[in-house]
């Protein structure tokens, strides 16, 4: 049977943003949408199934959703805010799962709209280069990736707790320990013009960025790493948490992040090697 593809896009308040980001999108098996807590509700979209959340269960959990809610046999998740800079996409996502059995998750090159590609939006460490470059990855974006639903389901999904930041580093190195390969690939162009709703920085954001990665460290990395990695993120955050005044925050995101459940499957360092050779952040 043929491989089926679905476009999955969660949306908050930017109907006209969700608009231009599906009628950039043809040749989709299905689409899917989750209004998340929109005030009014989105209105029905012609050709999608529409689901509603009437809270903001977060962004991980709201694509865990879209996922039961589609048969596919690849998810292509894309930012509400964003749309595809490219003719086929849906055809060149297809051909390129078609041809690696293998692949767990398909990066896409992600742009502005002056042609530049920032930095934190190339799937790769360090400064935005070789942006036109096809070639294994380690990790990816969120809103701006297709992944193979059996790998998704394979790896558990993502971590409903990660409501904000760290999320796609964590499923990486799951997909990566359960033998799945990550590819980045230019000829998939996103378009991604930031809204500024629902996008402003939260006091609390730099206790989440904390207590996540010490989830990350004690389920994905040997003792070793995970104490430098914690470290860093430590320093970095308490930084942030200091100019946000939010500094009790990040003393409770230790406790939370030490204490919360894991299951624990730290990665061989022979595989932690080749994540950071491709370019993921293992230390940092």
């Amino acid at each position: 049977m043929p491989t089926t593809v679905a476009l999955c896009v969660i949306c908050h308040d930017r109907v006209d943003e969700l608009r231009h980001a599906l009628a950039s999108a043809p040749g989709f098996d299905e689409v899917v949408v989750l209004d998340m807590a929109s005030a009014p509700p989105l209105s029905p979209v012609d050709g999608a199934t529409m689901l509603r959340s009437d809270t903001n269960v977060g962004v991980t959990a709201g694509r865990n959703e879209l996922v039961r809610a589609t048969d596919a046999d690849i998810v292509v998740f894309l930012d509400d805010d964003a749309a595809f800079n490219s003719a086929e996409p849906a055809t060149e996502v297809r051909r390129r799962f078609d041809g690696e059995p293998a692949l767990g998750a398909l990066a896409f090159r992600i742009v502005r709209s002056d042609g530049s590609t920032p930095s934190l939006e190339h799937p790769f460490r360090g400064a935005a280069d070789g942006v036109g470059t096809a070639r294994p990855c380690a990790y990816f974006l969120g809103g701006a990736v297709a992944l193979r639903r059996r790998a998704f389901l394979d790896a558990g999904g993502f971590d409903d707790r990660f409501r904000y930041s760290t999320e796609e580093v964590d499923l990486g190195f799951a997909l990566a320990g359960n033998g799945w390969s990550l590819f980045y690939d230019p000829g998939v162009v996103v378009e991604h013009r930031p809204s500024s709703r629902g996008r402003g920085v939260a006091p609390e954001t730099p206790a989440l960025r904390l207590r996540n990665r010490l989830l990350l460290v004690r389920r994905h990395l040997p003792w070793p790493l995970a104490v430098v990695h914690a470290t860093a993120w430590g320093a970095r955050t308490a930084l942030e948490a200091m100019r946000a005044h939010a500094l009790r925050g990040w003393l409770r995101a230790w406790r939370e992040g030490l204490r919360e459940p894991v299951r624990r499957r730290p990665l061989r360092y022979s595989l932690l090697w080749d994540i950071h050779r491709r370019g993921g952040r293992v230390l940092w």
